[in-house]
């Protein structure tokens, strides 16, 4: 498979006063198209900054990201991206949250409506449309927000633990709801999450960052899919596997504890 990212040399450092705060240092990495690669590893260690800087959002200090082998310089249409928070609009309902990247870009209302209806299905909200975010449990908010990155078809997700803040059980539902989503499109994603277990439902690979972006470890998951977000987590080889995993992410935690001595 070809790359869609590259990701060359990435460095990324902020001032705080007088003080440089290196937060991303050299980092290769290279997502293949169709893959869902999860990142995974400690508080402060790049991770978001890493998807923003993918995102288009902010400028590296050094390197270069790499899109279609073009040169990222700002946020393009074929990549879609979710972040941690709501950001749905408090005025508008569901259905016109989710219709709105089309309106932007001067999709008639009759198409929109359609594309808006289907994937309001596909998410789970159906006879929701009408209601308005403060009306919303938090996983109905992570769905519709979902469905509104989905409604123009971007071929390239970037998830910032977009299920993080949600219970064990909705975020096990949201989870499956992902992976059917993902293993009908075709699309190439690149997850953040702080949960191992999380990595391993839903990856083909897990890339666990130490300090300043450093990879520590970039692990195939050889799990058969189509994977049961619920029964995969009772097999033997998802044990091995979470085991390898939460060793390296010990490993990034004491690399973080090392560099703030």
């Amino acid at each position: 498979m070809n790359a869609v990212i590259r990701i060359e040399g990435v460095s990324k450092s902020f001032l705080h006063g007088q003080q440089e705060n290196v937060v991303l240092a050299d980092m290769n990495l290279e997502i293949q198209q169709g893959s869902f690669v999860v990142i995974v590893g400690p508080s402060g260690c790049g991770k978001s900054t890493l998807l923003n800087i993918v995102a288009g959002l902010l400028p590296a200090s050094a390197g270069r990201v790499y899109y279609q082998d073009q040169l990222m310089v700002a946020p393009r249409l074929e990549i879609g991206y979710l972040t941690q928070k709501d950001t749905l609009m408090p005025w508008r309902s569901v259905e016109r949250n989710v219709e709105l990247p089309l309106e932007i870009r001067g999709i008639g209302r009759a198409k929109r409506g359609s594309i808006a209806s289907e994937l309001i299905g596909k998410v789970g909200l159906k006879g929701y449309e009408k209601l308005y975010p403060r009306q919303l449990s938090g996983g109905m908010l992570r769905r519709a927000s979902l469905a509104r990155m989905l409604c123009t078809d971007p071929e390239t997700l970037l998830m910032d633990e977009p299920f993080g803040a949600l219970d064990a059980q909705l975020r096990l539902e949201l989870q499956g709801e992902l992976l059917r989503l993902w293993e009908t499109s075709g699309k190439t994603v690149l997850f953040v999450t702080h949960d191992i277990e999380e990595a391993i439902v839903l990856g083909d690979r897990v890339v666990v960052l130490g300090s300043a972006g450093g990879v520590i470890l970039d692990h195939t998951i050889e799990l058969a899919r189509p994977r049961d977000a619920g029964r995969i987590r009772f097999q033997s080889q998802f044990v091995e596997i979470h085991q390898r995993l939460w060793n390296a992410l010990m490993v990034a935690r004491s690399q973080q504890q090392e560099v703030a001595l």
